[in-house]
């Protein structure tokens, strides 16, 4: 398929069907939504909203795991503690025989040993969860790019600017999330237990002090929690506001200097800023709180015992223990262990605020990815055989509309309309703007999902065309020609890679562009921005033309206002390349500039979405 650009606003990126009509060469891997770490087959990654789908399977169990090797490593030190413990304990009240020198060898080995595996268990856990994090986080991108990908041309998506901060920023908020607060919870449910009962075996009282102390951290942080995730989605929104604005204004800061703007813009951009930042301390000042909260209980708990195990060394205090009085070794044991206890609550609050933008982020794209399901429209693919998709592209086809309605979002596009070309004539859609004349032509290149009705290609329903090899017979010619940067005939290849220079000289010719070329100073090897940049609209749009004649193959071709904005030499040239392409072929123009509908052509009167009128 030919093209010369997109008629409809688009992202910034080339989208796949843009791609197939300008030529240009598809990626197989991209062309079935795949990348190197995406997706596999089955259930997208953000499928089912709200929440963090992308947890499934594999992924959730590999965060457990690393949860569960946190933990080991940190049940390990209740091991590493009682070995320091006895240590002290010996130097304190050494044992006679000279076997203390015997047992502080042993134990420092034990405890050197037992440390060397608590660090390798602390490497494995921290490695599994950020390669979780960014698997997922790489599925997460995958899943809303080729939702992106695969949506209409002509569907109402996000802005550029709010989906390149929500790919990027976004996204990256789930990492911390997983690989921070995910092992944390899982550790959270298994340390403290583990120690209490450790603490417990020595000292009852003791153990009850750090399970009375300890809850009050999770509770105080969840009700700080609440105000922390609300915070967080706040900020993000001015984030992704931000960074659309931004992208907008840098786009058009050409406009805004033409038009004494850039002031005004200016300021504009301070506001948004400010917003940012605002935002930002807000986010802080909870950090800082909770911080402060968590510190407040953990001290008081640690004092408490601390307290408890003095005097009971002192004498002062003989309960809390199971018979006998509280020893050297085992009030030193339980004093290492009380920091320990509150050690994964630390980890667990410093990872909520995680948490907190993660649950945002979660929301955010999950919203994002239900608008761009919502809006977008995707032809369905279906299996027809080889000769019935030849009969159907053949050269010059005829094409019918048989009571063709559409419905985009709440409005009534097309109502109705029973249009026939027959194969090798010209037609002319005639109407004011916003009639539907291009949503005729978007129909035709199957970027809509019909509500009524069906369009007949050589008497087939084009429902049960493949729409990849339909819109690859279809040149396409419209209103802003999609180039690329690279040469001219590096643009012109992208139409038929196995074209010489004498095809490109000949479809140059038909586009009326020979001068044009000749003129620049490295001819076809002249370098050309992204979307023309270099050229002029007119320039641009006879090479685009030159492009779309460049496949000789196409049986139909379509062009949308295919002068609009041009001076009168220009369209001229382009209505001669149009009828010089058109021999033998089908052509369908939509226009309303009367120097095109001074063809030879059927006139087609559309008026609000409605066929009027047919003249021949």
């Amino acid at each position: 398929m030919n093209s010369y650009g997109c008629g409809a606003a688009r992202f910034g990126a080339p989208d796949e069907a843009c791609m197939r009509a300008s030529g240009a060469h598809v990626d197989p891997a991209a062309e079935e939504g795949l990348c190197a770490d995406g997706p596999p087959e089955g259930q997208p990654v953000l499928a089912t909203v709200p929440g963090l789908a992308a947890l499934i399977g594999d992924e959730a169990r590999s965060l457990k795991r690393a949860g569960r090797l946190f933990a080991l490593s940190d049940v390990i030190w209740i091991a590493q503690a009682w070995l320091i413990a006895s240590v002290v304990a010996d130097f304190v009240v050494p044992a006679a025989g000279g076997a203390v020198d015997f047992m502080v060898w042993m134990y420092s080995l034990g405890f050197v040993v037992l440390a060397f595996i608590r660090m390798q268990l602390n490497l494995r856990a921290g490695k599994l969860a950020r390669q979780t994090a960014r698997a997922v986080k790489s599925r997460v991108r995958a899943d809303l790019l080729q939702a992106i990908s695969s949506a209409s041309p002509a569907s109402e998506l996000p802005t550029s600017g709010a989906v390149a901060a929500h790919v990027g920023d976004q996204v990256d908020a789930l990492g911390p999330y997983l690989s921070n607060f995910y092992p944390q919870n899982v550790r959270l449910r298994l340390v403290p237990v583990a120690i209490i009962l450790a603490t417990a075996m020595v000292s009852w009282l003791a153990a009850i002090i750090l399970l009375v102390t300890g809850p009050l951290i999770p509770v105080f942080m969840a009700l700080i929690g609440l105000k922390a995730k609300a915070a967080s989605e706040g900020q993000q929104e001015e984030l992704v506001r931000m960074s659309g604005f931004l992208l907008d204004r840098v786009r058009g800061l050409e406009t805004l200097r033409l038009f004494g703007a850039v002031e005004r813009t200016r300021n504009q951009i301070a506001d948004v800023g400010d917003a940012f930042r605002v935002g930002t301390m807000k986010v802080l000042r909870i950090a800082f709180l909770s911080s402060t909260v968590l510190e407040l209980f953990s001290a008081l708990g640690i004092a408490f015992v601390a307290v408890f195990v003095g005097f009971s060394l002192l004498g002062d205090v003989t309960m809390g223990t199971w018979g006998a009085p509280l020893s050297y070794t085992a009030g030193l044991f339980i004093l290492l262990l009380a920091p320990d206890y509150f050690a994964p609550l630390r980890a667990y609050a410093a990872a909520y605020h995680d948490r907190a933008a993660g649950l945002a982020a979660t929301e955010k794209l999950s919203a994002l990815h239900a608008e761009i399901l919502a809006r977008s429209e995707v032809m369905p693919v279906h299996a027809v055989s080889k000769a019935d998709q030849q009969s159907a592209s053949e050269t010059a086809p005829s094409v019918c509309f048989e009571d063709v309605s559409l419905c985009l979002g709440a409005r009534q596009v097309l109502s109705s309309v029973s249009l026939r070309v027959g194969a090798g004539e010209a037609a002319l859609l005639i109407g004011p703007s916003g009639s539907g004349k291009t949503t005729i032509l978007d129909c035709l290149l199957g970027l809509h999902v019909l509500g009524a009705g069906k369009i007949l290609v050589n008497d087939q329903n084009m429902a049960e065309l493949d729409p990849v090899a339909w819109r690859q017979s279809i040149a396409w010619v419209g209103q802003a020609p999609r180039l690329f940067h690279g040469s001219l005939k590096a643009n012109l290849l992208r139409a038929n890679p196995g074209a010489s220079e004498s095809d490109m000289w000949e479809a140059l010719a038909l586009a009326g562009a020979v001068d044009l070329v000749e003129r620049l100073p490295r001819g076809l090897g002249t370098v050309i921005g992204e979307d023309g940049f270099g050229l002029s609209v007119g320039e641009a749009r006879r090479v685009g033309l030159a492009r779309a004649a460049m496949r000789k193959d196409s049986g139909l071709i379509l062009a949308d206002e295919p002068t609009a904005g041009l001076d009168e030499d220009t369209a001229a040239d382009v209505i001669c390349g149009l009828k010089a392409m058109s021999g033998g072929k089908t052509l369908i123009v939509a226009t309303h500039d009367p120097k095109v509908m001074a063809m030879t052509a059927t006139h087609i009167q559309i008026r609000d979405g409605s066929c009027l009128e047919v003249v021949a």
